[in-house]
């Protein structure tokens, strides 16, 4: 029997980024004839890490297919239950057998988020709440590569999961080296902008705990040399502060019975101004500074939507 786990970058609902076990068996290589266009280059450069697969699936029907190629529905128990939950994101299914890593890694990305598509992948990500189309310092082109190059890290035997520090750990790590195996002199500035704005977004307002990296990638991309003095549950509890009171602020500002996009902007901007007056009371340095830069972040993406609520200008 192969065991097997696969890492989730964002889950469905209000999670991100999680490692979950699973039962499988069988490995074999899959077509891929029907990958084309960015993501069939994709699938050529994952190569250069070693025996990768990249498939692009449309539909629970179609991965399910893709699974019984790759690993074999009958080697996999109850495969309804272990794939009930597809990710809205890229993902890998990597395992052992025998203690030893499987050849082939094999990295899923759902059809609708791949550029074929004409979709933006962050934007998806970002379950729509800044608009279809948003404002990047590098391309949206060049952030799709980026997450599946951040998958291909997961392939390596060191990424076969853990409980969500060791996760924590993983995540920031597939992030650094997509960034670095894609930065060049002509990107690398607009690249971390880029992902620091994704990462704390998501990290404040999507991710599950294992995925709650941004203070850490902000840091360790804008100030590689310094060292990083939070541990994980110090920057998870951070997030999951800021988190609820960016809800408990919206609901008080939403006419509504849920809180709109706008009510969102709202809130982080509001708190943000009182970080900025120091009248944020109960919150450590860390929330702070995730107020400052998730509002900057929605700035960087959705300029127009965030202006249009905003109470502050932007210098």
């Amino acid at each position: 029997m192969i065991k097997a786990q696969r890492y989730l970058p964002l889950l469905l609902a209000s999670l991100a980024l999680l490692a979950l076990p699973v039962l499988g068996g069988n490995n074999s290589h899959a077509q891929q004839s029907d990958i084309s266009g960015t993501t069939g280059s994709l699938a050529t450069e994952l190569q250069g890490y070693g025996d990768i697969d990249l498939f692009v699936f449309d539909g629970r029907a179609d991965f399910l297919a893709r699974i019984d190629e790759t690993l074999g529905l009958a080697n996999i128990k109850n495969p309804d239950q272990t794939f009930a939950k597809l990710p809205r994101s890229p993902f890998t299914i990597t395992g052992r057998q025998n203690g030893t890593a499987l050849a082939t890694c094999h990295i899923f990305v759902p059809a609708n988020i791949t550029p074929e598509t004409g979709n933006e992948i962050f934007a998806q990500l970002l379950r729509g709440w800044f608009r279809k189309s948003l404002s990047y310092a590098s391309s949206s082109a060049l952030t799709y590569r980026w997450l599946i190059h951040h998958e291909a890290r997961h392939c390596k035997p060191d990424h076969f999961g853990g409980n969500d520090i060791q996760n924590h750990s993983d995540e920031i790590e597939a992030d650094l080296f997509a960034f670095e195996a894609l930065a060049t002199d002509d990107n690398r500035d607009a690249l971390r902008s880029d992902i620091i704005a994704f990462r704390m977004i998501t990290s404040a307002l999507i991710a599950d705990k294992s995925h709650m990296i941004g203070l850490t990638i902000k840091q360790a991309l804008e100030n590689p040399n310094t060292a990083i003095s939070r541990s994980a549950d110090q920057e998870i509890a951070a997030f999951l502060k800021a988190r609820q009171m960016i809800g408990k602020r919206a609901k008080a500002i939403a006419t509504g019975v849920n809180p709109s996009d706008r009510d969102l902007v709202r809130a982080v901007t509001e708190l943000r101004e009182e970080v900025e007056r120091g009248e944020l009371v109960n919150a450590s340095a860390d929330i702070g500074t995730i107020f400052v830069a998730l509002d900057d972040a929605i700035a960087h993406f959705a300029p127009r939507l965030h202006g249009s609520v905003a109470t502050r200008k932007l210098n």
